[in-house]
């Protein structure tokens, strides 16, 4: 008998209502919205950790030519209200390697092997033209596209810093929402493009979350 595979779509839905419960459920019994954040970030660096490492070790467990993709984390920019597009780009950062959760796929299991050799034994040397990234410091997140070997070497061997565009991303909340699937407009739900993950909308979904709440206690003070 065929073992039962189960779709992989399907499961992401699943895991990413089970986690949106799981947030509603902290929302309903937590009285303390001290309480509530300290979950929250809780349960946001969990969630980063665990992509992070997805990406880091997929290609120990899959084939030499997989042809997973990993791309834009988030929106980078929106619609508003008046159909106004905007951009949450705001300049460049310095993200260290040692500290910031790094999202990055590498994808030739040579050049991996090269630069773990190489960074042990070596300092990881940024690379202006190599090494390219977007952060988003209200998650503290970056996200790397290219120089991804060594930079994935530097996250594990804990060496480096690199520079990245930096991206608000709490300029999105008021106009983006995701259902773990696909992006969509918070004006007239239009589709936006597919999540390059679901555990994406969950951390955009907390994230979101947890600056209402950051926004409704300072106004409270």
């Amino acid at each position: 008998m065929e073992a039962h595979k189960e779709d992989p779509d399907v499961f992401a839905v699943g895991e990413y209502r089970y986690a949106m419960d799981f947030i509603q459920n902290i929302l309903k019994t937590e009285t303390s919205t001290e309480d509530q954040l300290i979950i929250l970030n809780f349960m946001l660096d969990v969630v980063k950790e665990d992509l992070k490492m997805d990406l880091l070790s997929y290609i120990f467990y899959s084939k030499g030519d997989f042809s997973r993709e990993f791309n834009w984390p988030f929106p980078v920019k929106y619609r508003d209200e008046m159909d106004n597009e905007l951009s949450i780009e705001e300049g460049t950062a310095e993200v260290d390697l040692t500290q910031n959760c790094v999202l990055v796929l590498p994808w030739s299991r040579n050049r991996l092997c090269n630069q773990i050799v190489n960074i042990f034994k070596n300092d990881f040397c940024y690379d202006e033209r190599n090494h390219k990234a977007w952060y988003f410091p209200y998650i503290s997140l970056c996200y790397v596209h290219n120089g991804r070997h060594s930079v994935a070497s530097g996250v594990v061997h804990k060496k480096g810093k690199i520079k990245a565009q930096q991206y608000d991303i709490t300029k999105l909340f008021p106009h983006i929402s995701t259902d773990g699937q696909y992006w969509y407009s918070s004006h007239n739900n239009n589709n936006l493009g597919r999540l390059a993950d679901f555990r994406l909308g969950i951390i955009y979904e907390i994230a979101r979350v947890k600056h209402k709440l950051e926004q409704t206690a300072s106004q409270t003070k």
